[in-house]
């Protein structure tokens, strides 16, 4: 068995050559440097943005999806039209804070449980979100709306499931 002061000797690391050290450069891109990291106090602040526009939408839309026009015996829903365009617009706003694809998806994480919770029956029979094809709608597009934006919108940063595309070198 071999004593401690016997084996190979380590430099300290004070005294390490300055060669073996080198600063992380940002990459950069053809047309200039990187932009720079947000920082995780400003990420976790957009992603909570994101999910409390997700709960606001969903308690406007549900209290909206009755109300609108009805020109020709249709209704054209105010909270469906809220919650296409406002849940988009909400998605492509913390998407462009964060720069990831989680960030649309935390409109949807706010909005979700809570169009969900108001959509079903409590047992005095009383509903907010009545069974209709304009509620299927608002369910359905309003569900998919972030998911468009998180899917089609390119990430400036983080994971992403397809690599980027290959551009060719001049």
């Amino acid at each position: 068995m071999a004593r401690p002061g016997t084996g190979p000797r380590r430099t300290p690391p004070s005294s390490r050559s300055s060669e073996s050290f080198r600063p992380s450069r940002q990459p950069e891109t053809e047309t200039g440097p990187a932009e720079p990291e947000p920082g995780r106090v400003f990420l976790g602040f957009s992603y909570a943005l994101g999910v409390v526009l997700g709960v606001g939408l969903g308690l406007y839309g549900v209290s909206l999806v009755p109300d609108g026009p009805r020109p020709g015996g249709t209704l054209l829903s105010v909270g469906l039209l809220l919650a296409v365009v406002g849940n988009g617009a909400a998605a492509l706003l913390v998407r462009w804070l964060t720069g990831t694809r989680l960030g649309p998806a935390t409109v949807l994480i706010g909005w979700m449980p809570v169009v969900l919770l108001l959509a079903a029956s409590r047992p005095e029979g009383d509903l907010l979100l009545q069974s209709s094809a304009t509620a299927y709608a608002f369910l359905l597009l309003g569900g998919l709306s972030p998911i468009v934006v998180a899917v089609l919108g390119g990430a400036r940063r983080g994971f992403t499931v397809l690599p980027p595309p290959v551009r060719p070198r001049r």
